[in-house]
């Protein structure tokens, strides 16, 4: 019998012969090992990424629209929800005035007793629970029971409403504090949709005298949706991380200062947030500082002074306090995007600022 050829040259005196491990082979497979790697893993972290930011967008997308059905049916037409709290008490400022508690679940942070989340200013006790937020009937539907009076055994109520999975109002890649922000969030170190409950704030943009006196709404919110002169371009929610990303840079107003540093968005892009506008669409957009746009004439109520002879959101004022300094200082605009709905005139509130603490937050003060 002939002997294959391929089996005579494995032969080596009557047993099988194994190919030497060569010093090439270790080189190739340390390429294989460490470089492939290196190369692959971005790629797919990347693609990653992509997703989240793409189911990201997506959210915007339904929160746009959920927005502008509930303007379209709101009797008073409010181009942004007014949450049932906004109460005037005999002359007194209003009970709340927040980004968040238009939608999403219950809140954990910024607690009214130490280290009871159940306290917290965002929550169902406080009244803020997923119940009463006012576009959650529109996103998901009337599926939620109000235990702002009713906590249950052991507070399992309240504390159900705190882990709710409300995916729509999370973005994917909220990892919380992004850089500028009010100290509480930074300090508690949750994400957006635990702290506030939702990832997405509302533009509630308010503007004063730099002597202190009357705030006045100079965004969306307390404003009928008619008046919005560009709807396709104002903002109406913007992922959390960037809701204060236009005071990145030294102000024109002497008065305030700029934020130094950085902010990432939560999908790895520098300056660069998801957000959604007042006509239903959602885009991403790049925020870092603003510019201060001119509209050609000075409309009237930036001209003269002012006061707060009336109760939000019944009126509009004719006179903002204000002039040409504070004129460039509440125009807030960059590529494709305007936190301002100048030259509809600002809405007067209840709401006081000192004049002497920086840029007005009713928050509790940003960094």
């Amino acid at each position: 019998m002939i002997e294959p050829s391929f089996c005579r040259a494995c032969r080596f005196r009557g047993t099988t012969r194994i190919r030497a491990f060569t010093l090439v082979d270790a080189v190739v497979c340390t390429l294989v090992l460490f470089v492939v790697p290196a190369i692959v893993l971005p790629s797919v972290a990347g693609i990653g990424r992509s997703s989240k930011d793409s189911r990201c967008l997506a959210n915007m997308g339904r929160i746009a629209y959920a927005n502008a059905v509930y303007a379209a049916q709101d009797p008073a037409n409010m181009a942004i929800p007014v949450h049932a709290a906004f109460v005037d008490k005999q002359g007194l400022e209003p009970l709340f005035i927040g980004p968040y508690e238009w939608g999403g679940k219950s809140g954990v942070g910024k607690a009214a007793v130490p280290d009871d989340v159940l306290t917290s200013r965002y929550g169902t006790a406080q009244g803020f629970g997923p119940a009463r937020r006012p576009l959650n009937d529109i996103v998901y539907g009337d599926v939620f029971e109000d235990y702002t009076d009713d906590p249950g055994e052991g507070n399992k109520n309240w504390i159900a409403d705190t882990m709710l999975d409300l995916d729509v109002n999370r973005c994917p890649s909220d990892s919380g504090y992004g850089g500028i922000h009010t100290p509480d969030f930074r300090d508690e170190r949750r994400t957006s949709y635990d702290h506030f409950g939702t990832s997405y704030g509302a533009n509630m943009f308010m503007v004063g005298s730099t002597g202190g006196g009357c705030m006045s709404s100079n965004s969306p919110y307390l404003h009928r949706m008619s008046e919005i002169i560009s709807p396709s371009t104002t903002l109406a929610y913007q992922e959390n991380v960037g809701r204060f990303a236009w005071a990145a840079e030294e102000d024109p107003c002497a008065f305030l200062n700029g934020i130094p540093g950085t902010v990432r968005g939560w999908h790895g892009k520098d300056w660069t947030f998801n957000a959604a506008f007042l006509d239903g669409h959602a885009d991403a957009i790049y925020m870092r500082g603003y510019r201060a746009v001119p509209l050609g004439a000075y409309p009237p109520f930036l001209m003269g002074g002012g006061s707060c002879p009336c109760t939000p959101p019944s009126c509009h004022s004719n006179e903002f306090p204000g002039s040409f300094q504070i004129y460039r200082c509440v125009i807030i605009r960059g590529e494709g995007w305007q936190k301002d709905t100048l030259p509809t005139a600002p809405v007067m509130t209840q709401l006081k600022t000192s004049g002497t603490s920086g840029r007005p937050s009713y928050e509790g003060g940003l960094e």
